[in-house]
C-alpha cells in the first residue's frame, strides 16, 4: 500500500472521456516490453506465463509522473486511466462506459507491436488520458514519450486499429457484460428480485439536474453584528455525520452546538434556549433493535430527555431535521404525523440490504420552511442505509412529502419507500425528515457528479 499528499481535492481527473476535450494520448510508464504474465488474460485462460511486466526505468517513470501532475494542476487533462487489470483494451472501454452516446477511434500503430493480444491486454503499468495538443511541449521539455493514440467519438462504438488489424467494439454491449459479474455476485445478496432490476436499470438512471433559478453557488452572507439563533446537533452512542451537519448549519448563520444524549438524559441541556435541532445519522446503538429504535427509547424512558423534547416540539419557535438515522428517530417517537392514529414507520429496504448510492431528488411543491424555495429543483445527494423505507398507510394526499427520487425504479429509488419518498415534513413544515445525506452533499467536491464548469462555492 502506498498514501500520498494531496494539496487541492478539487484537481479532480474522472475516467470518462470528454466529447470537446482534446485528443487521446497513451504513456508506457513501464518501458518495458508488452508482456501478458500475470494477467487477468492469462486467468481466464488458466495460465500464469512465464514473464510479467516491470517498471525499466523509475527516473523515466519519475518525469512522466511529475509531469503529468503538473498538466493535471493547470486543468489540462481532461479524462484520465490507468491501465491495470484487464489491459489497454479494458481502460479503453471503460473510459466510454459512464456517459452515453460515447466512444472512440484509436490507432495503436505507433506502439509498435505487432502482436496486438499483447497489446490489448498486457498489464503494463501506462495511463492513457484526454487533452488539448499544448499538452506537447510540456511532455517533450520533461523527456516523456508519449504516443497520441485516438479521439473521442459521439457514437457508441470503440473502433481500435493496430497496423493491418481493425476492431470494432459495441459500448452498450460491452458496458452490460463488464456489470455482468457485479450481478451476478448482487444477485447471491440482494432480495425481491432487485439485482436484475438494477442490472436492467443502471445505465438508464442519467443524472440529470435543475438548479433553482436563484441559486448563484456562492456560502451565504451571514451579518455578524446580529447574534445567531441557537442550533443544537443531537447524537448517540454510534451516531456520525455531526460534523458535517455542524458545519452546514453554521454556514447558514446558527450557533451551533453538540448535545449528546448523555447531556439530555442528565438534564445538562434543555433545549430551552435552542431554535433548531438536528438529529443526525449514523448507527445509534450498533442498531441492535433495529434503525433508531435505542435511540428512541432514550427518549422515552428517560424522563428528563423526553421532557426536553416535548416541549421543543411543542413551541412554536422551532425548527427541526432528522437526517437518516435521526429520520428514522423521529418517526419512530411519531414526531412527524402526531394526529394520525396510524402512524409512519421506517422499513427495511426492499432490497434487504444496506443501499449507499449517490442518486437525485426532485422537491415537490412543499409547504416546508427550509425546502420551499427548492420546489421543482432536481438534485444530487448521497444515500446510504439499511431502513430507509417509509410505509406510510394513508393515501398519499395526508402527508407532506417534500422530495421524491427521480426516479421510481431501482437502484436510483434505493429503498422501495411508499410513494417513492425521499423527505417529508409535519403540517407546521417546521419540522423536517428525510433519508439522504443532504449534509455531505453541501460542497460541489462532495457530489460524485456535478455540472461541468461551475465553481461553487456550495451546492445548492
Amino acid at each position: 500500500s502506498a498514501g500520498a499528499n494531496c494539496d487541492d481535492i478539487t484537481k479532480v481527473v474522472e475516467p470518462v472521456l470528454q466529447k470537446d476535450g482534446g485528443s487521446i494520448y497513451y504513456i508506457n510508464l513501464s518501458n518495458d516490453t508488452y508482456k501478458l504474465g500475470g494477467s487477468s488474460f492469462a486467468q481466464i485462460l488458466n495460465k500464469i506465463g512465464t514473464e510479467t511486466p516491470d517498471v525499466k526505468n523509475a527516473d523515466q517513470f519519475s518525469k512522466a509522473f511529475n509531469a503529468i501532475q503538473q498538466l493535471i494542476k493547470e486543468d489540462k487533462i481532461q479524462a484520465g486511466h490507468d491501465i491495470g487489470s484487464g489491459g489497454l483494451i479494458t481502460t479503453l472501454l471503460e473510459m466510454c462506459f459512464a456517459d452515453r452516446d460515447l466512444g472512440a477511434s484509436i490507432d495503436l500503430s505507433s506502439l509498435n507491436e505487432q502482436d496486438v493480444i499483447k497489446l490489448l491486454f498486457a498489464e503494463n503499468i501506462a495511463i492513457v488520458f484526454q487533452a488539448d495538443s499544448s499538452v506537447e511541449s510540456t511532455l517533450n521539455n520533461a523527456g516523456v514519450t508519449f504516443h497520441k493514440i485516438g479521439n473521442v467519438s459521439s457514437s457508441a462504438t470503440l473502433e481500435v486499429k493496430n497496423a493491418a488489424d481493425n476492431f470494432s467494439f459495441d459500448i452498450d454491449y460491452l458496458r452490460d457484460v463488464w456489470f455482468k459479474t457485479s450481478y451476478l455476485l448482487d444477485s447471491k445478496q440482494t432480495g425481491n428480485g432487485l439485482a436484475k432490476e438494477r442490472y436492467d436499470h443502471y445505465k438508464n438512471h442519467v443524472l440529470k439536474y435543475s438548479f433553482p433559478l436563484q441559486f448563484d453557488g456562492k456560502k451565504p452572507v451571514i451579518d455578524s453584528s446580529k447574534p445567531r439563533p441557537k442550533a443544537a446537533i443531537i447524537r448517540e452512542k454510534g451516531s456520525n455525520s455531526e460534523r458535517e451537519l455542524a458545519n452546514a448549519m453554521y454556514l447558514a448563520g446558527f450557533d451551533v452546538k453538540d448535545v449528546h444524549m448523555t447531556d439530555l438524559i442528565t438534564g445538562r441541556e434543555t433545549l430551552e434556549d435552542i431554535q433548531f435541532i438536528g438529529a443526525v445519522g449514523g448507527f445509534s446503538n450498533s442498531d441492535v433493535l433495529g434503525s433508531a429504535k435505542g435511540w428512541a427509547g432514550a427518549f422515552l424512558y428517560n424522563e428528563k430527555a423526553r421532557v426536553a423534547l416535548e416541549k421543543f416540539f411543542a413551541r412554536p419557535d422551532t425548527l427541526s431535521v432528522g437526517i437518516c438515522n435521526g429520520c428514522q428517530l423521529f418517526v419512530e417517537l411519531g414526531l412527524i404525523n402526531k394526529n394520525h392514529e396510524d402512524k409512519p414507520k421506517m422499513l427495511h429496504n426492499k432490497s434487504g440490504k444496506h443501499e449507499s448510492i449517490f442518486t437525485s431528488l426532485t422537491l415537490q411543491e412543499n409547504n416546508s420552511v427550509m425546502l420551499s424555495t427548492l420546489a421543482g429543483s432536481t438534485l444530487g445527494v448521497w444515500v446510504s442505509h439499511g431502513e430507509g423505507r417509509f410505509s406510510l398507510p394513508y393515501a398519499e394526499d395526508q402527508y407532506k412529502i417534500v422530495a421524491k427520487y427521480t426516479y421510481e425504479t431501482y437502484p436510483a429509488s434505493p429503498n422501495g419507500s411508499d410513494y417513492n419518498t425521499a423527505m417529508m415534513c409535519d403540517e407546521t413544515g417546521r419540522h423536517l425528515v428525510m433519508m439522504p445525506h443532504i449534509e455531505r452533499s453541501l460542497f460541489q467536491w462532495h457530489w460524485a457528479n456535478y455540472p461541468a464548469g461551475r465553481k461553487d462555492e456550495v451546492s445548492p
